[in-house]
């Protein structure tokens, strides 16, 4: 018998699977062009949240989105196709796409960390969120930019057991 807590936890991975792509549908959209601030943000996991009974999915949409954006964010080079693009503005250009990447990828993971500890108990939040770290370093060892994501993450992560232990 599937419990709450396990549909609960499929349903975020499920958005999560979903979310890694959510970025990329302006790709297929129209009247949208490639990086399109639309897209390029937590703006479509938060519409999700409209509606209360879609915050498993959010949640797991939101924590796609934030690892795509965090990708996205060490691009070859931050020029013309790369930037991101505001509707009838054009390109922010090349820090302010820096900056709106960096700010929607911290703001979409924090998002989805928030819902995943509210939404389930303690032990299923952190095996959903375990097996989102997963997923989320399969997918940035094969996309472009992940590898600068996955080194500074396990510098971070270094720095964080080194000042834990000393305390």
């Amino acid at each position: 018998m599937v419990t709450p807590e396990w549909r609960t936890a499929l349903l975020v991975l499920a958005g999560f699977a979903a979310g890694l792509g959510v970025p990329d549908l302006d790709f297929v959209l129209p009247f949208v062009v490639h990086r399109s601030a639309l897209t390029h943000s937590v703006l479509p996991a938060l519409l999700m949240l409209l509606h209360r009974e879609r915050e498993r999915i959010a949640c797991g949409v939101a924590l796609g989105i934030g690892v795509h954006l965090a990708a996205d964010s060490f691009p070859n080079a931050m020029t013309g196709y790369a930037t991101v693009k505001l509707p009838f503005a054009g390109s922010l250009g090349r820090a302010w796409s820096y900056v709106w990447l960096g700010a929607n990828a911290l703001g979409a993971l924090l998002l989805g960390g928030v819902l995943a500890w509210r939404i389930l108990p303690a032990p299923w939040g952190a095996g959903a969120l375990g097996a989102v770290g997963l997923g989320s370093v399969a997918y940035l060892a094969v996309t472009d930019g992940g590898w600068p994501v996955l080194a500074l993450t396990a510098a971070g992560g270094a720095i964080g057991w080194r000042m834990r232990r000393r305390q």
